[in-house]
C-alpha cells in the first residue's frame, strides 16, 4: 500500500468516526420575556429599599420581605403602595418569601423557615438547614410535587461548584436534594462562572425553574427535569441588584432589585 492509499484509508477512517459520534442539538429553546424591556417598572417606599424575596399574593398583590427586617409587606401593583404591613417576629437575615395557598413561608438564609395564615395564631417552624450550605438565597414552591424548593447560594467550600435546589415536601416533611447547577450550566459569553442565586421561582403554565443570581447578573432557566433550557445575561443597569423573582398565575414575570444607593424597585415583564 502506497502513501496515498494510507492517507486515503485514515481520511476515510476518520469521517466514519466522527460521523458516528452523536450530533449537538440545537436548542430552539425562545425565552417567554422581553428582558430588555419591562412592562412597568415601580419604584419602592423607603422601608423597602432591601427587598430581598417576592411572591405572588392574590390579585394585583405580591407579598415582599425585607433583608435583616422581622416584617412583611403586602404590595398593591395597582395602588403602587404598601397596603399592610405584618410583623413576623426578630430581625434576621431574611431571604426568601414564598404564599401557598392561604400560608405565607418566610425563610431565612440558614434554611429555618416559618409559615403562617395572616389574621390567624397558627404557625409551624420548618428547619431546612443542611451541613453542606453556608447560605440559601431563594424560596419558591412547586405545586406538581407540593414541596417548598430552596436554593443555595453558598455551598461548603469543596462542594460550592455546584448550587443546589433542595426540594422540602410539606406533606412528608422531608428534605431532599432536587436539581444540582453544575459550572458548565452558567458559563457566560466571557466565559465567566459568576453564579450565586438570589432567588427562584416557578413558571405556573410551564413548571420551568427561573433561578436568578444578584452577582453575574444573570437568569438561568431549567426544564421541570432540571435540564438547561436558556441562560439569559441582565442588563447591569436595569437589572441592579435583582433579589426577588415570582410570577403572576397567569404567567407575568416580576423582578425585584435591592436599593444599595437608591430606591428598591419592582420590574414587571409580559409573557410574549
Amino acid at each position: 500500500m502506497n502513501i496515498l492509499s494510507i492517507v486515503f484509508v485514515i481520511i476515510v477512517i476518520t469521517i466514519v468516526v466522527v460521523a458516528c459520534f452523536p450530533k449537538k442539538k440545537k436548542s430552539n429553546y425562545i425565552v417567554a420575556y422581553d428582558l430588555q424591556n419591562p412592562t412597568k417598572s415601580m419604584i419602592l417606599p423607603e422601608n423597602m429599599k432591601e427587598i430581598s424575596g417576592l411572591s405572588f399574593y392574590k390579585n394585583n398583590q405580591l407579598a415582599c420581605v425585607n433583608d435583616e427586617k422581622g416584617n412583611v409587606f403586602i404590595y398593591d401593583l395597582q395602588q403602587g403602595e404598601i397596603v399592610e404591613k405584618i410583623e413576623i417576629g426578630k430581625k434576621g437575615d431574611y431571604e426568601g418569601i414564598e404564599v401557598v395557598d392561604d400560608e405565607i413561608f418566610i425563610m431565612k438564609s440558614n434554611g429555618k423557615i416559618k409559615g403562617f395564615k395572616i389574621g390567624t395564631e397558627e404557625e409551624r417552624k420548618i428547619d431546612c438547614s443542611h451541613p453542606d450550605v453556608v447560605e440559601y438565597e431563594g424560596l419558591s414552591y412547586n405545586p406538581s410535587t407540593k414541596s417548598l424548593l430552596l436554593v443555595t447560594k453558598e455551598r461548603i467550600k469543596d462542594k460550592n461548584d455546584k448550587k443546589v435546589i433542595y426540594a422540602y415536601d410539606l406533606a412528608k416533611e422531608t428534605l431532599v436534594k432536587y436539581i444540582s447547577i453544575s459550572e458548565d450550566m452558567i458559563k457566560g459569553s466571557d466565559g465567566k462562572k459568576t453564579f450565586a442565586p438570589s432567588g427562584i421561582a416557578v413558571h405556573p403554565l410551564t413548571d420551568e425553574l427561573y433561578i436568578i443570581s444578584s452577582q453575574g447578573k444573570k437568569l438561568l432557566i431549567l426544564s421541570p427535569a432540571g435540564e438547561k433550557l436558556a441562560l439569559v445575561e441582565l442588563d447591569e443597569k436595569l437589572f441592579r441588584q435583582p433579589e426577588g423573582i415570582c410570577f403572576t398565575p397567569e404567567g407575568d414575570l416580576y423582578i425585584s432589585s435591592e436599593g444599595a444607593k437608591g430606591d428598591g424597585y419592582i420590574l414587571k415583564f409580559a409573557s410574549k
